[in-house]
């Protein structure tokens, strides 16, 4: 039992017309998401891309705050921040990580080429041990 409605009828709209999203705010995201990847994943590669993410999501964020009328997104451009921040702190301690341990091979070389002579220590070594026995 279908009625169908008069000529010209249109149905009300519920509630308010949502405001249309922020232009950048699914970049910012994009960029934080994309650099917490790149973070985990490549070895600290992503320290080079999650910051834009980091800093347009908080910029976005603020724009939207400042006029809530005129744009909606804060949840992308707020997970591009979030996202951003902690693919910046993974990524800076992934180059932390590469940096000591460059620095520990380049120690390890220079403490292995500065030994003199190597059958002095094993004859060093074999000559402690048969002290002992």
């Amino acid at each position: 039992m279908t009625s169908t409605p008069p000529p010209g009828y249109q149905p009300a709209p519920y509630g308010f017309p949502q405001p249309p999203p922020h232009p950048e705010a699914n970049s910012a995201m994009v960029f934080g998401i994309v650099g917490l990847c790149l973070s985990v994943m490549c070895g600290g590669i992503g320290v080079f891309v999650a910051p834009f993410g980091w800093i347009k999501g908080r910029r976005v964020m603020a724009e939207i705050d400042a006029n809530p009328a005129a744009y909606s997104g804060r949840g992308n451009a707020q997970a591009g921040f979030i996202t951003g921040l902690i693919g910046t702190i993974f990524g800076a301690l992934y180059m932390l990580f590469w940096v000591a341990y460059i620095i520990f091979i380049i120690v390890m070389i220079v403490v292995a080429s500065n030994e003199t002579d190597s059958t002095t220590t094993f004859d060093s070594i074999n000559a402690m041990l048969s002290n002992r026995i």
